[in-house]
């Protein structure tokens, strides 16, 4: 059973789970909560530099390389927009 952290409130197994809480889901329903992004596994290092950057601050940092964001772009296109701009 993996290790992991809920990123947002909810429910779980008749538990009452808040952001940040630690817990133990089956293999599959872990699969389905990170991809659904309810949680995200536990490191053991604990390292919050090492998660990926929410959609506002790559946003943030597109405006500040003067690409123009559409509202409707998710995390993969803006990534690609700055990587083609670093590149140039």
């Amino acid at each position: 059973m993996p290790d992991l952290i809920a990123t947002r409130d909810m429910r779980y197994a008749t538990r009452a789970l808040q952001a940040g809480d630690p817990f133990q889901a089956s293999n599959q329903d872990a699969r389905i909560l990170i991809a659904i992004k309810k949680a995200r596994p536990a490191d053991a290092s604990g390292d919050p530099s090492a998660t990926a950057p929410t959609l506002d601050e790559l946003r943030d940092k597109a405006a500040k390389l003067g690409i123009t964001v559409s509202t409707r772009w998710g995390d993969k296109r803006l990534l690609e927009e700055i990587a083609k701009v670093a590149s140039a």
